[in-house]
């Protein structure tokens, strides 16, 4: 008996020692034609649906996988790619295209519905709510259509110019009948969803060089967090625009809420953790290789891309890092999890998409249990 339990014990510590480690299961290209010029920016993050990945990439269109296999169920090819983003809507996907078009097409199918012209290249993904389907071109334009038809509803311009500007820009986010967007001119601002009328905007973007508000909003129960490129990342007011707190480091991508922890990528190589409530510093991980993507979570894990470096998995708590891959030339948009398989899904920077498994492992694992020695 004091045999079994002293092998139960050694098997549970050895347990505790397990590891996580990433598992390649394919890797496949996007490209539609072989691409050697100069390097690309593929935006996109991987967009699960169904069983399939779809992956859009910034030099000639966009493709879907299966899942499980890799295998190319469809692609089709756009001018420049499509670098923003997309979403889907029942059987519909939806996204802008670098060619100045806007594209609704069978989500299983890659077959055509309809297409509107935005007169611009598209930096972010697109919004469906309700009969709507709103995008944000990339000169500072706002456009709502029909889902079913494509029919242009309404636009909204921002005028207003940057001195300069930072290649980027915001996806629109919704609630309770409100847009909530910035623009490259420092404005972020909130706009009735049925008509477009502005209902307040604030200025958050007040550096001389870089006003630019290229990170897509997450609101919260209590605020909207958004950071402009140089100057800060803040609370704001969701009724008028006020500024709650504020972390004066400056941001370009979308943060992670997770455990009332905010997980925010700086422009200073950093990755920083914050109280959701307060907007205190809890932690700093300050080895990031380029610019951190934005975070997502596994379980007990934030993952994260670099874009001179790897994708980055460390652990919730201290966050340590626990390990890594490096698929050559960075990445520049966040993984894509699939919680229920374990499967981490990313593009990298030269186009190709990847899905990794996680999957523990012992460090000096036994080959048996001690199960098999118990009496029967």
């Amino acid at each position: 008996m004091k045999i079994i339990i002293f092998f139960s014990l050694l098997v549970a510590s050895l347990q505790a020692l397990s590891t996580p480690i990433l598992s390649r299961q394919w890797s496949r290209s996007t490209l539609h034609e072989p691409h050697y010029k100069f390097r690309h920016q593929h935006r996109m993050s991987p967009l699960l649906t169904g069983d399939l990945v779809i992956q859009g990439n910034g030099i000639d269109g966009i493709k879907a996988f299966n899942r499980k296999s890799g295998h190319e169920v469809w692609g089709i090819s756009v001018l420049n790619g499509v670098e923003g983003g997309a979403v889907v809507d029942g059987d519909r996907l939806y996204f802008g295209g670098n060619d100045g078009y806007f594209y609704a097409v069978n989500v299983h199918t890659g077959q055509s519905l309809w297409k509107a012209a935005i007169n611009s290249e598209s930096l972010t993904a697109p919004l469906v709510h309700d009969s709507f389907v709103y995008h944000v071109a990339g000169n500072n334009t706002l456009y709502a259509f029909d889902k079913m038809s494509g029919a242009s509803l309404w636009v909204k311009t921002n005028s207003a110019k940057a001195n300069m500007t930072v290649r980027g820009q915001t996806a629109p986010v919704y609630e309770k009948g409100i847009l909530y967007l910035g623009f490259s001119d420092g404005i972020f601002a909130a706009f009735n969803a049925q008509n477009g009328r502005e209902l307040w905007s604030k200025r958050i973007g007040d550096d001389k060089k870089f006003n630019d508000v290229d990170a897509t909003a997450v609101l919260t129960s209590s605020c909207i967090l958004v950071s402009s490129y140089a100057n800060a990342l803040y609370c704001l007011d969701k009724n008028s625009g006020s500024v709650l707190w504020r972390h004066d480091v400056g941001g370009h991508k979308a943060v992670l809420v997770s455990d009332n922890k905010i997980y925010y990528s700086t422009i200073n190589k950093e990755l920083h953790v914050l109280d959701a409530d307060s907007g205190k510093l809890l932690r700093k991980v300050i080895d990031v290789k380029g610019l951190a993507t934005s975070a997502t979570t596994l379980e007990n894990f934030v993952i994260y891309g670099e874009s001179a470096g790897e994708l980055v998995i460390r652990n919730k708590t201290d966050m340590a890092k626990v390990t890594s891959f490096n698929p050559g030339l960075g990445l520049l948009s966040r993984p894509t999890v699939d919680a229920e398989n374990k499967a981490i899904y990313f593009v990298s920077g030269d186009a190709n998409l990847y899905r990794f498994d996680l999957r523990e492992t012992l460090d000096n694992p036994f080959a048996w249990s001690a199960k098999q020695y118990e009496k029967k």
